[in-house]
């Protein structure tokens, strides 16, 4: 499953098949897509949560996405935000990040360049409530203070969960800046870091930029 094109929509293909089929489903423009407990889950720009029950007896038919939760309300403000799905050994996580952005002129320059940076997170623990392959009701999104041993690693490849090790801090989101639209520019590659869920604060955990016009910076575990 996929999340492709400019208006980012949903795709899918089975082992053998030589093109995407899109998701039949009431949205567009999605982040992020875990894989867990058999099923395919999607979070689109709203914070709205949909599952894609992926049956192989079922092969002719076009596969439905169904909304089965999405963000509690505004908690926190930002000038933008981005949602992320995060699966766990303890669950199904939905993680939003809130950036602050701002217009700069260097010295020297005549234009000015628009930058931007992350400002916290929030976490919900998604409480998935299934009869079988029906949605008995709707699911919840039920928010967290602490992700207590695990670190969570999220950006423009899919989001994953570590358990905490002496490399690994416990109770982190480590993140990398996956505005890739602005990665031509000057302003994009920079944002990234690890944000402490005790504190609050964030630390850089990368000296330098990443300034790839195609490849964004990706996790590789």
């Amino acid at each position: 499953m996929v999340i492709y094109g400019e208006c980012s929509f949903l795709g899918y293909a089975r082992l053998g098949e030589k093109s995407w089929t899109n998701v039949n489903i009431s949205s567009r423009r999605f982040y992020d897509i875990a894989f867990y407990q058999g099923k395919f889950y999607a979070i689109d720009c709203h914070g709205d949560v949909f599952v894609c029950d992926i049956d192989d007896d079922g092969r002719a038919e076009q596969i439905k996405g169904t909304k089965i939760a999405s963000c509690p309300p505004k908690r926190e403000s930002g000038d933008f935000d981005m949602k992320y799905l995060v699966e766990s050994d303890s669950g199904l996580w939905l993680v939003e990040r809130f950036l602050k952005t701002r217009y700069v002129k260097p010295p020297n320059h005549t234009r000015r360049i628009f930058k931007y940076c992350t400002t916290h997170f929030l976490v919900s623990k998604l409480e998935l409530n299934y009869s079988g392959d029906c949605v008995e009701t709707p699911c919840r999104c039920i928010p967290q203070k602490s992700l207590g041993d695990e670190a969570f690693f999220i950006g423009s490849a899919s989001s994953v969960s570590l358990q905490s090790s002496e490399y690994i801090r416990p109770n982190s989101i480590y993140f990398t800046d996956n505005v890739s639209e602005l990665f031509n520019h000057s302003g994009g590659g920079h944002d990234m870091g690890i944000f402490s869920m005790e504190t609050g604060t964030i630390e850089p955990h990368f000296q330098g930029k990443s300034l790839h016009p195609i490849s964004p910076p990706l996790w590789y575990i």
